[in-house]
């Protein structure tokens, strides 16, 4: 079975195509940190290859950290789940992926952006959205989620742009959910099925520096 994932900035095709505590000399403040943002692009209909029509939903991660740390943040692991279905970065070939350009990947300069399909044929991910027998979609995720893990699966430290040490989680979870008033996740598609998508920013919740040692 194979994976699909695409790292985005290089066109890859099926593949895998942390509020912190800043210590100061004084009193230490509580920061947070937004490192890229994280959507659920949409579903489309599209058709297999034995013939039949199939929903295919789009998730996608953007990273960039430049004007916040002095150098990329690492991930070890960087996980979409979908109505309990995963794809991980490990699982498409990539021992890293970076808020660099390119997600880490050397000669690229393009920010760090990775997208990922659900639903299809060989496809791991499961769709967000369902076919009803007129052709028509019906959005039914209540929630798309998006895991980042540190190299060791511990806190580590980084520094940030104006110099002060961030202690970051582990593990840090990332939900795209339905709104209180919404059954599921809303792509906001219009009826020739142009979406805006449902983005939610990705942000790093620390630990006390403590942690970190």
């Amino acid at each position: 079975m194979s994976t699909k994932m695409v790292c985005a900035v290089l066109l890859f095709s099926p593949l895998m195509v942390f509020a912190a505590i800043a210590q100061t000399s004084k009193v230490p403040r509580t920061k947070s940190i937004t490192i890229g943002n994280f959507e659920y692009l949409g579903s489309s209909i599209q058709t297999s290859g034995s013939g039949t029509s199939e929903v295919v939903s789009s998730y996608k991660l953007n990273l960039d950290s430049t004007a916040i740390t002095v150098a990329p943040i690492t991930f070890g692991n960087v996980a979409f789940m979908v109505k309990g279905s995963s794809l991980s970065s490990q699982q498409g070939g990539f021992p890293v992926i970076t808020t660099g350009p390119g997600c880490g990947v050397p000669g690229v300069s393009a920010p760090c952006s990775l997208l990922a399909r659900g639903g299809g044929e060989g496809f791991l991910l499961q769709p967000c959205a369902k076919l009803a027998a007129d052709q028509t979609l019906t959005q039914d995720c209540a929630s798309v989620a998006l895991q980042l893990v540190s190299p060791t699966g511990k806190n580590f430290s980084l520094q940030l742009a104006d110099g002060e040490t961030f202690c970051a989680s582990g593990i840090t979870n990332i939900f795209v959910l339905a709104q209180d008033n919404q059954v599921a996740v809303d792509p906001q598609c219009d009826v020739n099925n142009f979406c805006k998508g449902a983005s939610v920013p990705v942000i790093l919740r620390g630990s006390p520096i403590q942690n970190c040692q």
